[in-house]
């Protein structure tokens, strides 16, 4: 790693400014992957030593962004840095297949309950091969883990039903996600508001913290290169 005016990352950018003793704040940042064109993401320079790039970001907005979406608009990413969305899946597939790098998905709850989960590596192949989601071994943590199940697993859309399921896991579900028949996690569901009792995993669910019946607030999935030290 070698600090550049085109920092290809979040973390290159954290390091960037402290190098040269500028404060580093959240917010919209562009960066330069070693691929592709220039793009402005989301930076967290807050959680655990900062220097993470977000790429799913949702939280009580109004309005609500939807993210009952298809496969074009996922491949390409959509909704507003500032508030909710979706980075996209070639951008996805292009930045975390430039380093090793671990994943963090932060939650909250309508109580205001705090959770989170990280993953030692995150990967997301190209659309070729639909997204396949290659993530490493569960590390830390008080969210417990729901993404195991869905290693090896093929991106789905309402349009396009790659999982294993007789029926398409997305539709069923309400959302996007790497199904496979169906989900332990559901951070794309529908946006439901908290519990919802006659409803069954259709909402943004993380099973390991509050199940299936329960929609959450808040939920954020970023990734940070491996070897990074804040």
């Amino acid at each position: 790693m070698h600090l550049s005016d085109y920092p290809e990352d979040c973390a290159a950018v954290y390091l960037s400014a402290i190098a040269s003793q500028q404060y580093t704040v959240s917010g919209v940042y562009e960066i330069w992957p070693r691929q592709g064109k220039p793009m402005k993401v989301w930076c967290d320079m807050e959680t655990d030593g900062g220097g993470w790039t977000v790429f799913q970001k949702r939280g009580d907005f109004t309005p609500q962004e939807d993210f009952y979406r298809t496969w074009l608009e996922y491949k390409r990413g959509f909704g507003d840095l500032h508030q909710q969305f979706w980075l996209g899946n070639d951008r996805l597939s292009m930045l975390s297949n430039q380093d090793l790098y671990e994943l963090r998905v932060d939650m909250e709850d309508f109580d205001g309950q705090k959770r989170f989960a990280q993953y030692s590596s995150f990967r997301v192949s190209n659309e070729q091969d639909k997204y396949r989601l290659s993530l490493g071994l569960y590390t830390k943590g008080d969210a417990g883990d729901s993404l195991t199940l869905h290693n090896g697993m093929h991106f789905s859309t309402k349009d396009q039903d790659n999982g294993q399921h007789s029926n398409s896991c997305a539709q069923r579900f309400n959302g996007a996600w790497w199904y496979i028949s169906c989900h332990s996690s559901n951070l794309n569901g529908g946006y439901l508001g908290g519990e919802h009792p006659d409803i069954y995993a259709a909402g943004m669910s993380w099973y390991t913290f509050r199940g299936y019946y329960y929609s959450l607030k808040i939920s954020e999935m970023k990734i940070r290169p491996g070897w990074f030290k804040a």
